[in-house]
């Protein structure tokens, strides 16, 4: 018969394919965000931002400590002969100056000092130590984002999976109710019509398993590369514990005023404001100090001994007045004004988004619990109403397309159920990173 080489085939695309067993090794949630903080890509440049700022705050160093130069020229020369008038109020006397080489050395020491810019090189220093900060704060946004996005991910996988089952259930299912309808028709009970709506069934449910398949192929390589893997890699992730009721988290309504998103624009916002100080300086005059000594002679020797001799010491103070630059300075003030007041919007809007995701998580949260509880119930009724519709199909009442509807209800009962849970737990991350306190709630005692 069809279904008796039907079936084994079925069960045998349908079964996992095994692994090595060291890839067999389920991960639980918790390994997963600690790989992905250590590994993702996005982790790695925030930290890297950290690097960059301090780096950039050694540079400031220029603007208040001395700076020291020396030259050292060797060369020789060549003039050719030339014609020389001299006249100093009587009648120009014009003399030939014959061709002539020699040799040039020059040894020079440069030491300069800034005295005053407008203020621009402590205001450098302190942009610096706020980039420095923003950077850190930024640093934390990110590992934030990536854990929800990885917490995100492994629930959808997990979803993937679990739905996988319940269609699986429903191909077992539909195989019984082939068999059941094969059997009346041998018995006379039955036509073909019944077998062949029953092939088709089983057909279709084959079908939706290959397209969950994918699903679960997606998910589990979009959490292998929050993670830092080939997408490739094969990823098992075991099941977390029981549910929590949403009841057991904190009762925060608002966001907190010091959650790091806040201070990451806030303290942006200060380095922007510094940008504006900064290219105001630009306005004032500039003062700076300069000792130079230096050394020239065709001789070498000269040149690089005797040092109190041949020499010449200069002591130079400079005051640079800005009157006309094209209209630079002006533009760099508003450019520098536009920047600020664009991240005090974007503060603004980063407060109004936390506040939303906040609110509707745990507006999901009700929802989805009170829709769960539901779909617990459904499963039952719609249980019950199947196993009805078989018992009316067995006995010659019913008819093969009640006993389907019936199956297909109790399946989008049972799918409803599976992705209402795993969303909920989704919600219950995203209410923890909308307050600020996502990694530590998962993963105790790692920084955040």
């Amino acid at each position: 018969m069809l279904i008796e080489f039907l079936v084994p085939l079925i069960l045998a695309q349908q079964a996992p394919v095994q692994q090595p067993a060291e890839r067999q090794r389920r991960m639980t949630l918790e390994e997963c965000i600690s790989e992905a903080l250590r590994n993702n890509v996005d982790v790695g440049l925030a930290s890297n931002d950290i690097e960059r700022s301090q780096a950039q705050k050694l540079s400031t160093r220029a603007g208040y400590l001395p700076r020291l130069d020396m030259t050292l020229q060797d060369g020789y020369y060549i003039r050719g002969k030339q014609e020389v008038v001299y006249g100093y109020g009587g009648e120009p006397v014009q003399l030939t100056q014959p061709a002539e080489d020699d040799d040039t050395h020059y040894f020079g020491l440069r030491l300069g000092q800034n005295i005053f810019d407008g203020g621009k090189w402590w205001n450098r220093i302190y942009r610096a130590d706020k980039a420095i900060d923003a950077a850190h704060l930024g640093l934390q946004a990110t590992r934030e984002t990536v854990a929800l996005s990885t917490i995100t991910s492994f629930y959808e996988l997990l979803k993937a999976r679990k739905q996988a089952e319940v269609l699986r259930q429903s191909l077992m299912a539909s195989i019984d109710q082939l068999e059941l309808a094969e059997e009346r028709h041998r018995l006379g009970a039955a036509s073909k019509v019944d077998v062949a709506v029953a092939k088709v069934n089983v057909g279709e449910d084959r079908i939706a398993i290959e397209q969950q398949r994918r699903t679960i192929d997606i998910t589990a390589a979009n959490l292998n590369r929050l993670m830092g893997r080939s997408p490739l890699e094969p990823l098992m992730v075991s099941e977390p514990g029981k549910l929590r009721d949403p009841g057991d988290m904190p009762g925060e309504r608002s966001v907190p005023e010091d959650h790091f998103l806040l201070r990451m624009y806030q303290t942006t916002r200060e380095v922007a404001e510094l940008d504006v100080d900064i290219a105001k300086g630009d306005r004032w005059p500039e003062v700076s100090g300069s000792i130079s000594y230096s050394r020239q002679d065709p001789e070498f020797y000269k040149v690089y001994s005797r040092f109190n001799q041949l020499y010449r010491l200069t002591f130079m103070l400079t005051i640079s007045f800005p009157i006309f630059d094209g209209f630079l300075t002006s533009s760099n003030i508003e450019q520098a004004e536009a920047a600020a007041s664009r991240v005090e919007l974007e503060e603004y809007k980063a407060k109004q988004d936390l506040e939303s995701n906040l609110s509707k998580a745990l507006t999901d949260l009700n929802r989805l619990q009170a829709i769960y509880e539901i779909e617990q119930e459904n499963i039952t009724a719609a249980g019950q109403r199947l196993e009805l519709a078989k018992e009316s199909y067995r006995v010659g009442q019913g008819t093969v397309l009640e006993l389907r509807e019936a199956q297909l209800a109790l399946n989008r009962a049972r799918l409803v159920a599976v992705q209402t849970r795993y969303d909920l737990m989704i919600a219950r991350a995203t209410y923890h990173q909308s307050c600020g306190d996502l990694i530590e709630t998962y993963l105790p005692g790692e920084s955040p």
